[in-house]
């Protein structure tokens, strides 16, 4: 069932702007840090109901619209009774088509590496232990560190990591993460996760991004955000008995891994919803030291 948003926030007088064939409606995303967003980053989708932002990515349509509009998830449900509709048209169906997947890139260069170490991360070592590369400085995945995905030992997909500063990549509109299309993939990165091969436990800590993995090591997935879809639900339910939940140390996120944990816990899975930046006083994972990765690895019992 489609819904019909541009209705919806001509009703309710919200600012946004629809693109030319109205399948997309742009509105000041809701979810952005600071500096709050201001130029309709966020965006719903009518056909196939939901929200991304190409600054902080995607995020339940239902959270969205309430915190657009400051009411409550009930209300939010009662809307969409009144604005939903049958289309004609049809969302595009997304297949991975992809086939002996080759990483671009090349080898870290400089400043790539000073890059990474100003983030407390050993090149190095990255590049041994996930294959990541660089981007280099002309082309598609230009001042990108790029992480590929792999399954099985098989590469799938990939994703880049702007090394470009935050102030530049607002002022040109210049997406933090790159994904490799779901056409191009192999498997499509929504349906598994990113580090499987190094998860060798019936037990997982699962994160947001694919720096906070990088920071977390083995038995470390991430979802490439904080929208987990109902595939990757299964995909957990059938590979782990238990799933730590620890997403940024945010409100928004937070209540993301209690939404989450409610949909792993009545499938049947264990799950613990787990904040593991706040004692150290860090945004998200990726920001902890060695020696509190060790630790809270310690307190959950995976060393």
């Amino acid at each position: 069932m489609a819904i019909d948003f541009k209705r919806l926030f001509n009703d309710t007088g919200i600012p946004h702007r629809d693109d030319e064939k109205r399948s997309w409606i742009h509105v000041n995303c809701p979810f952005c840090k600071n500096p709050a967003d201001t130029h309709f980053n966020g965006g719903f989708y009518q056909l196939n109901p939901h929200f991304y932002c190409w600054r902080c990515g995607s995020h339940s349509h239902y959270d969205a619209v309430a915190k657009v509009l400051n009411i409550s998830i009930s209300q939010v449900k009662e809307l969409f009774d009144t604005y939903n509709y049958i289309s004609k048209e049809k969302a595009p169906v997304r297949i991975a088509r992809g086939q002996n997947l080759e990483l671009p890139g090349y080898r870290l260069d400089d400043n790539e590496k000073e890059y990474l170490s100003g983030r407390g991360f050993d090149p190095d070592y990255l590049q041994s232990k996930f294959h990541i590369r660089g981007g280099g400085t002309i082309g598609e995945w230009s001042y990108r560190i790029l992480i590929p995905i792999y399954y099985h030992d098989v590469l799938v997909s990939w994703t880049g990591r702007s090394i470009l500063s935050k102030d530049y990549q607002k002022e040109h509109k210049i997406p933090r993460y790159k994904n490799l299309s779901i056409e191009q993939s192999v498997i499509n990165p929504k349906e598994i996760f990113f580090n499987l091969d190094n998860c060798d436990k019936d037990k997982v800590i699962l994160v947001e991004g694919p720096f906070d993995v990088l920071r977390m090591g083995d038995d470390t997935i991430c979802s490439l955000g904080t929208s987990v879809t109902r595939e990757q639900e299964l995909f957990l339910k059938n590979h782990f008995k238990k799933v730590f939940i620890a997403f940024d140390n945010e409100p928004a996120a937070q209540e993301k891994a209690r939404h989450l944990g409610m949909n792993l816990n009545s499938a049947g899975m264990k799950v613990e919803v787990v904040n593991i930046c706040e004692d150290f006083n860090k945004n998200d994972p990726g920001e902890l030291t060695e020696n509190e990765v060790l630790q809270i690895k310690k307190e959950l019992e995976f060393l």
